[in-house]
């Protein structure tokens, strides 16, 4: 049970999680071996997520045509995504929590499996309502991310938590820029071709984790208490305990809202502005893609090394609201390329380290829980952004980025008070973080 005190992972938990539970007691700080095992961990969990996203991304493209070719009207193939993300919703903190419990590879298989699922029943649709129900399987499928993050909590000391969750994102960013590039190809196939290629896909990312993925969530230290089916509220129950899991939770919420609905509404925007079509802001997203990737995949950690967790979280909002208000001005390519520079560069620092963050404040039984209910709120923020993006196009063309740069500057006010992670470094401090110097954390909570 949680207090309104934070409890931080001790390294020592951490080693034990790669190891029997009966091992040998480690020496002070991972040795050379432990640092490969987490390392592979986090490099395997990296793949298994990449390979994920890339199959979705395959079918991303293809998705509001089929819609159509079913007879759908604007209405519903916009529904089409909002159900997947509503699976997500609900889901994402389930399957965190069946991790805690059952451990992190089980969870992750199955959910591939179901994932294969509805890729197959998506190709094999011959009506609307039963390509919303495809799409309702495939969003629980893929509501494995909470579970993911919590295979690099595990194995990872809070130092490097960041750069762990750096890489699962730059993973699910580099699945976003190749997946639908090779839907489009596939798509000149057939119509069906990308979706029984996702289905391979996943099915082949399923062999990959039974094969190769080890297991990081040691035996003894998974839950004992009995799984509640409402288990999406067990997790806000657990969160609101503790002020810091809830105040991440709402920056994750706020900051994926603004951004989701500046994805939505930018085709709209760049074709008023420029007369841009598809091929132009494919482009551009890749652009947008490419800056996440560098950021998560490599820059965070040492950014973090530097200016601690909540030091590049704070700059990442900052920069995520400039450049989303300074969108609306990106009449000419130089102003455009710099504010989605800006913005692009703010998500990319933000996202990993809002998750290391929660993780470091979440106690070591509930990770995928906690992970899994910031994952599913994330999800509402994917589902809610687009509709009111839209919305608010229709009244001014730029006013969907500056609400958005509100509800990011709205976030960072939210993370302002000091949350615990490694933001305050003293220069004498050890590399590795032992339990007493985690505990001085609990006195930054408000």
């Amino acid at each position: 049970m949680l207090t309104s005190q934070v409890y931080i992972l001790p390294c020592k938990d951490i080693t034990m999680s790669m190891h029997p539970p009966d091992a040998p007691d480690q020496p002070e700080g991972p040795d050379a071996a432990d640092k490969k095992r987490s390392r592979n961990a986090i490099l395997m969990v990296a793949l298994v997520v990449l390979v994920d996203i890339t199959g979705f991304g395959l079918i991303l493209p293809l998705l509001p045509f089929w819609a159509e070719k079913l007879g759908a009207n604007p209405f519903e193939v916009g529904l089409i995504l909002t159900v997947y993300a509503l699976a997500q919703f609900l889901f994402t903190p389930i399957l965190g929590a069946l991790s805690d419990r059952f451990g992190r590879r089980p969870v992750i298989l199955v959910s591939l499996l179901i994932e294969a699922l509805g890729f197959a029943l998506t190709a094999l649709a011959g009506t609307l309502p039963l390509l919303l129900a495809a799409r309702f399987v495939g969003g629980l499928g893929a509501s494995n991310i909470g579970s993911a993050q919590a295979v690099v909590a595990d194995v990872t000391a809070p130092k490097d938590r960041a750069r762990g969750m750096g890489m699962v994102g730059a993973a699910i960013g580099l699945g976003f820029v190749i997946g639908p590039a090779l839907g489009g190809i596939l798509a000149g196939f057939g119509g069906t071709v990308p979706f029984w290629a996702a289905l391979v896909v996943a099915l082949g990312n399923a062999l990959l984790v039974l094969l190769f993925m080890p297991e990081t969530r040691a035996r003894s230290n998974r839950h004992a208490e009995p799984l509640s089916p409402f288990a999406f509220f067990a997790g806000w129950k657990r969160a609101r305990q503790n002020p810091a899991i809830v105040r991440l939770i709402a920056v994750g919420l706020l900051f994926t809202l603004a951004f989701t609905a500046m994805e939505a509404v930018f085709p709209l925007f760049s074709q008023d502005v420029f007369g841009w079509k598809a091929t132009q802001n494919g482009y551009i997203f890749t652009y947008v893609g490419v800056i996440i990737v560098i950021m998560q995949g490599g820059l965070v950690g040492r950014l973090v090394k530097r200016f601690g967790e909540r030091g590049v979280q704070i700059a990442g909002l900052g920069l995520l609201a400039l450049g989303l208000a300074l969108l609306p001005f990106g009449v000419t390519l130089g102003m455009l390329l710099l504010a989605l520079g800006l913005l692009s560069i703010g998500d990319g620092a933000v996202t990993p380290t809002n998750n290391a963050l929660l993780s470091l404040a979440t106690p070591a039984e509930a990770q995928g829980e906690i992970l899994g209910l910031s994952q599913g709120m994330a999800g509402l923020g994917r589902m809610v952004g687009p509709m009111v993006a839209g919305w608010l196009f229709g009244i001014g063309i730029g006013l969907p980025f500056f609400v958005g740069a509100g509800l990011v500057l709205l976030a960072l006010l939210v993370a302002l008070p000091r949350i615990p992670g490694r933001s305050s470094k003293r220069a004498d401090e050890p590399e590795t973080l032992q339990s007493a110097q985690e505990a001085a954390t609990v006195a930054s909570l408000t």
